[in-house]
């Protein structure tokens, strides 16, 4: 009995995003998983219950293919929760172009909106520019976005930039109709 509940224990921990969030959260690479706390837990599992309990660790798997596709599933779950949220309610934009030591232009689009009686601020786009970018390419990528998510264009009340004005009003004109 208390076998089983504690292998029932461990496939929940390890199927789940006990390690793959942590591990997300420092940005460590994936292999950490299968090198180092999966052995840390079966040193630790051996020592505490004996070496029948600690095999069940290694039916579990870590590598780092499972890792990242957990971690993945993580981020379309955030995105998929961030998107319900924006899309019965108004919010408003604030886009960032940056421009990484590579060269690469992106685009960074914050949202804010209220939800739950507060206001929260969340990344809701990061793409890449080409490197002359105006208004109407950045309309363009916003709108495939919107298209995409089913997100309705009129509840953006406003936008915002890092100043520049220019490509700012031909946005906001193109988001308006």
């Amino acid at each position: 009995m208390y076998i089983a509940s504690f292998k029932n224990c461990l496939r929940k921990s390890f199927d789940g995003i006990l390690v793959s969030y942590p591990i997300a959260q420092v940005g460590e690479a994936y292999t950490v998983a299968e090198n180092r706390i999966k052995a840390f837990v079966k040193d630790i599992i051996e020592c505490m219950f004996g070496e029948k309990p600690a095999k069940v660790i290694d039916t579990n798997p870590l590598s780092s293919d499972t890792i990242s596709r957990q971690i993945g599933e993580l981020t379309e779950n955030a995105k998929a929760t961030l998107i319900s949220r924006i899309k019965s309610t108004k919010f408003s934009l604030q886009m960032v172009e940056s421009t990484e030591d590579a060269g690469l232009a992106i685009l960074l689009v914050s949202v804010r909106y209220p939800y739950s009686d507060y206001f929260h601020d969340d990344l809701l786009l990061c793409k890449p520019l080409p490197t002359t970018a105006n208004g109407t390419e950045i309309f363009e990528l916003l709108d495939e976005f919107f298209s995409e998510n089913s997100i309705l264009r009129n509840n953006c009340v406003d936008v915002c930039t890092d100043g520049a004005k220019a490509m700012t009003v031909s946005c906001l004109v193109q988001l308006q109709k």
